[in-house]
């Protein structure tokens, strides 16, 4: 009886690293990586689920992790002193959070926090050295610290340069831009889970937010439900967004 259960503990963890495996190759930062790499960090990752709203790490928390996620989402957040709250980055199935952690130890410069109910690898510093020390890993992780170099500058220049107005299209485009899907004579884009969390992300105050969905609803422009909006005009839109097509 005792070899019975032996066994299938076996089974059990056998499937659980063909699974982390699996969602390592489908992740951005691993994808086409090494064989050996891929499976010296999912023999090493640790699972971690949270639940909606629940801290993965906060602000000067020790940098000294980076995190796979799985599925449900991690936003990162960013707090004024006077209690303005700013959602600075999102990461969805197959993206990483905290990724700096594997260019220098230090201290974490902002919180993050699960958006629903979500799911985690984690992998600590100990096992860092393999993979800094693999040329094609460094270079994929220059890739994605740059793209987010990239869209931290975008954000900085809508948050600080656009009105309200402008800074809601550009959100909105860029949801069209990789999310869009045509429907209902227009193109609906995912919503993020409140008017909260969006008015977090484009620097605003949320009467202010709903005041302007409402204003274009009026004109014509939107109409949304619970977890998605379809923009009727999108070129309209763009133009609001001071975005050039095609861009």
């Amino acid at each position: 009886m005792e070899s019975h259960r032996n066994s299938d503990s076996g089974a059990d963890d056998t499937l659980a690293l063909a699974t982390r495996h699996a969602a390592l190759q489908r992740s951005k930062l691993f994808r086409d990586m090494p064989e050996p790499l891929i499976q010296h960090v999912a023999t090493h990752v640790v699972e971690r689920r949270l639940r909606d709203g629940e801290a993965l790490f906060l602000k000067h928390d020790p940098d000294d992790f980076v995190a796979l996620v799985v599925a449900g989402r991690v936003y990162t957040w960013l707090y004024g002193p006077d209690g303005r709250e700013l959602i600075i980055d999102s990461a969805e199935p197959g993206e990483v959070v905290g990724e700096t952690a594997l260019v220098e130890p230090n201290r974490r410069e902002a919180a993050a926090f699960a958006c629903g109910p979500t799911r985690l690898l984690l992998l600590s510093r100990s096992h860092f050295p393999r993979l800094t020390n693999e040329p094609m890993f460094i270079q994929r992780l220059l890739m994605l610290l740059c793209d987010k170099v990239r869209k931290a500058a975008a954000f900085i220049e809508s948050a600080c340069l656009y009105r309200l107005e402008s800074r809601l299209a550009r959100y909105l485009v860029t949801a069209v831009d990789s999310h869009g899907r045509s429907e209902y004579g227009g193109v609906v884009v995912p919503l993020p889970p409140s008017q909260s969390n969006l008015a977090a992300m484009i620097n605003a105050s949320r009467p202010k937010l709903n005041a302007q969905l409402q204003t274009w609803r009026r004109d014509g422009l939107v109409s949304w439900t619970r977890d998605s909006l379809l923009i009727f005009d999108v070129e309209q839109l763009r133009s609001v967004a001071l975005i050039p097509a095609g861009r």
